[in-house]
């Protein structure tokens, strides 16, 4: 088991940047996403086997790509967000430092002692240590290693995510952000690391992405020769990795998923530090305790309130039945459209229930002779907008209706073609 302090920042930014029936699409990817592990993530001081960390993260790389967002990007939101003692877990993140205050006010460079307690903190990594430091000129030059037993255990491509938990180790201590982090090594393989956003090829020893040459094969001991490092374990030097020849930039989103001078598929992770020494931070838990008593006001009710609508979400359903013998549809018992609207949202639920499938095409339904008559003059679109009208309600005093938008919705969100938007569990079934 292990804490659930930087799982809680990645709900938190959730929670802010994106609308709850959004969070629904992430919370829908997967069935082991329920009420009890979305509190575990949530609440402060709880705590997570590896398992959830795997699947909290995993959905979250894939649910941002789907979207077309850089989870790079997203990492960094969270970053900036701590660096104003925004939305932070302030007093989860204060108890995590409580064996090591008096350390903090005696020393002469916060920053490095945010370093130095890494393995202390983070038991689950094997063999931390440092393999080299040295003073240049007022910047330190750190080589640390690191090591998971199981590779891949907390999320499949860890690498954005150990620099953004180690630069917010340094931000929420009133210090500055360390000035270059680099990984020169990683357990995580090459086709790992591409995140399934491009396929890689090898041909006579070099890796090809796109037609273009972006990494070589090597060794580990290679890589070490490279930095200058020493190694204890004689074996691991032998061990196959490939050395990164380019940055490889997804097309779509701009991500990095592969970094130029890093060895790929190494026994343990090695993560360089250049960052100036001694930088003074004479109250290091000042502004954290201020953001525990801004707590107790009013800046953490937003994100409650969105915790506890995504919780109502997720437990509420909505029953939605077609009648065959008169050609109508009820929500929850309460009739909403009959005839051919009726229709294309019967049609559009059976996919959905049997599937899954939330997008549609418009020729799709035009094809269906219950629903265009004539295949010259559909009319689709004008249908399509009758079933949105009935699902939106209306405020016309003469003629009001609820609508049942807090259930589902339709959206026109490209030319020829819809997007079906539950926002809860939907029970369909004819009659």
């Amino acid at each position: 088991m292990l804490s659930n302090l930087f799982l809680q920042l990645t709900h938190i930014e959730l929670l802010i940047s994106y609308p709850v029936k959004d969070i629904l699409t992430l919370i829908k990817r997967d069935p082991r996403f329920n009420v009890k592990l979305l509190n575990d993530i949530y609440f402060e001081d709880s705590f997570v086997d590896e398992s959830v960390h795997r699947l909290m993260m995993n959905n979250v790389v894939n649910w941002l790509y789907e979207r077309g967002e850089n989870p790079d990007e997203f990492v960094q939101r969270i970053m900036d967000r701590c660096a104003t003692f925004e939305a932070i877990p302030a007093r989860s993140v204060l108890r995590s430092y409580l064996p090591y205050v008096s350390q903090f006010y005696a020393t002469e460079d916060v920053r490095q002692l945010c370093l130095d307690i890494i393995p202390k903190r983070y038991p689950l990594l094997s063999n931390a240590k440092f393999l080299r430091r040295e003073l240049v000129d007022g910047f330190r030059k750190e080589y640390f290693t690191y090591r998971f037993d199981s590779p891949g255990m907390l999320i499949t491509n860890p690498m954005r995510w150990f620099n953004g938990l180690v630069q917010i180790g340094a931000i929420l201590l009133n210090t500055p952000r360390y000035e270059k982090i680099e990984y020169k090594a990683c357990q995580t393989s090459f086709v790992e690391a591409l995140e399934n956003r491009a396929t890689a090829e090898v041909r006579d020893g070099f890796v090809f992405v796109n037609g273009k040459q972006v990494g070589e094969y090597k060794t580990f001991g290679d890589c070490l020769a490279e930095y200058g490092l020493e190694w204890e374990f004689e074996a691991e030097k032998k061990m196959a990795c490939i050395r990164a020849t380019e940055d490889v930039i997804d097309e779509k989103v701009g991500a990095v998923l592969i970094q130029k001078g890093c060895y790929y598929g190494a026994p343990a992770s090695v993560v360089y530090f250049d960052y100036k020494a001694n930088v003074v931070a004479p109250e290091p838990f000042n502004k954290l305790m201020s953001a525990v008593v801004k707590q107790e006001f009013d800046s953490w009710e937003p994100i409650q309130k969105a915790q506890e609508q995504l919780l109502e979400a997720m437990n509420d359903s909505v029953t939605i039945i077609y009648y065959k013998s008169d050609d109508s549809i009820s929500v929850n018992n309460k009739h909403l459209m009959r005839n051919v609207p009726a229709r294309i949202l019967r049609n559009l639920l059976r996919e959905y229930s049997a599937t899954g499938r939330e997008e549609f095409e418009n020729r799709e339904f035009k094809r269906d002779p219950s629903i265009c008559m004539d295949p010259l003059r559909p009319n689709f679109e004008s249908r399509l907008n009758r079933v949105i009208a009935h699902i939106n309600g209306s405020d016309d005093p003469e003629h009001p209706s609820e609508g049942v938008k807090k259930f589902f919705e339709i959206e026109r969100h490209r030319r020829g073609g819809f997007r079906f938007v539950p926002k809860c569990k939907i029970i369909f079934r004819e009659e």
